[in-house]
């Protein structure tokens, strides 16, 4: 349970960061799904008004996540774990498909994304086991097994397909190893392996695998390689206009609707690109185009200097913690923000591949609110406890 007297050592500059994202989202999600009589779209209010029930839902997550000390939460992280992976199970057979991965459970007019939550189980299970495990976090054993613990919903979420959400879980290991101490030539070696895994994924498909026997094994790896859509979008940003109509649009429009914005943007509201549906997907994924659009690149600025912000004081929380387990919860909480922030405005300027990565707390989607609210919560309660009470 939590002393009262906690709430004093609250980061309330970084919670204070942390709504004003949130209020950025709120505002832009509004104004990107504005458009009138826009076919198939359902009403502005009911984007607005879910983002706004799902805010409050994160936040009584985020206050339940500070409310009981972190080394009890942890306590928990076998049965998190596996439930987790029992939803991820699930949803590989009664899942739905709205954006073109299997990634979804309907639970009435809501959409649970069980994917997100494996961050956080991911996150809970590897600080529990590498926090007793500090002192031999250089012997290979102990790196491959901490590897075990991504590896298992890496695979059930690659079977998706989702490899942005792959993609974040594998940057929690990465961060909270790195940040722990772990070499950095160790952590390189394993780089250099799951780049070549990869590259051999890349080009699965073209083998001859319905040949190989028992049959299923050949479905099994034929279904993990990369299909030819996936392969298009994870090398269109290199140059999108050799294919301006398919793969290629949404980085084209994402750039143009952002440099339209110049310095001071068309204002609040008042966007044309996002209005009358150039941008695919421009409440979710391109939210940081319509944020360009309408507030410019001053806008803009303030929106990464909250996001800076928030990194900075996060990887300070993870340095500070009492003890080696708030290290890495904090550490991984951290990794998995900053990753998906990274990836969401680096494939919204064109810089990196489109993978479907959200921008934390301004994107719209319950699922990953909420995820964020949890992590979020976990670094708060290890700031908050990082010295004992004194009575």
């Amino acid at each position: 349970m939590m002393d009262i007297r906690l709430l004093k050592r609250l980061d309330w500059t970084l919670l204070a960061a942390v709504l004003l994202l949130c209020l950025y989202g709120l505002l832009m999600i509004y104004s990107a799904t504005r458009a009138p009589n826009a076919s198939g779209f359902a009403p502005p209010s009911d984007f607005v008004r879910k983002q706004s029930l799902w805010l409050l839902i994160g936040l009584a997550a985020f206050i339940l996540t500070i409310f009981f000390d972190y080394e009890k939460i942890a306590r928990w992280h076998i049965p998190i774990y596996a439930l987790t992976l029992l939803l991820l199970v699930l949803v590989l057979s009664i899942g739905r498909a709205p954006t073109g991965a299997v990634s979804w459970i309907a639970i009435g007019s809501f959409r649970l994304q069980p994917s997100e939550f494996a961050k956080i189980a991911v996150i809970l299970s590897l600080a529990a086991f590498l926090s007793s495990r500090i002192g031999a976090i250089h012997r290979p054993r102990v790196l491959l097994l901490s590897l075990l613990i991504p590896a298992v919903p890496v695979l059930l979420v690659i079977l998706q397909p989702d490899f942005g959400t792959a993609l974040v879980i594998i940057a929690i290991w990465f961060g909270a190893l790195y940040l722990v101490g772990a070499r950095a030539r160790q952590l390189a070696a394993v780089f250099t392996c799951g780049l070549l895994l990869f590259t051999a994924m890349w080009y699965l498909d073209r083998l001859p695998l319905e040949r190989i026997r028992p049959a299923a094994l050949g479905r099994a790896l034929a279904h993990t390689g990369l299909k030819d859509y996936q392969k298009r979008r994870l090398t269109i940003f290199l140059n999108p206009q050799a294919d301006p109509l398919g793969a290629g649009y949404h980085i084209i429009q994402s750039r143009l609707t952002i440099g339209s914005g110049q310095l001071l943007g068309r204002g609040l509201f008042h966007g044309t690109q996002s209005r009358l549906r150039f941008i695919p997907e421009r409440h979710t994924d391109f939210i940081f185009s319509v944020v360009g659009e309408e507030l410019g690149l001053l806008g803009a600025l303030a929106m990464l200097l909250l996001y800076f912000f928030i990194f900075w004081r996060g990887l300070r929380i993870a340095l500070r913690a009492r003890d080696h387990l708030g290290s890495l919860l904090a550490a991984g909480a951290i990794s998995m923000l900053i990753f998906h922030a990274i990836i969401n405005l680096g494939m919204s300027v064109g810089l990196m591949p489109v993978t479907g990565l959200p921008l934390p707390f301004v994107s719209y989607g319950g699922s990953n609110l909420l995820t964020s609210s949890i992590a979020f919560g976990l670094l708060q309660n290890v700031h908050m406890r990082r010295q004992k009470l004194m009575f």
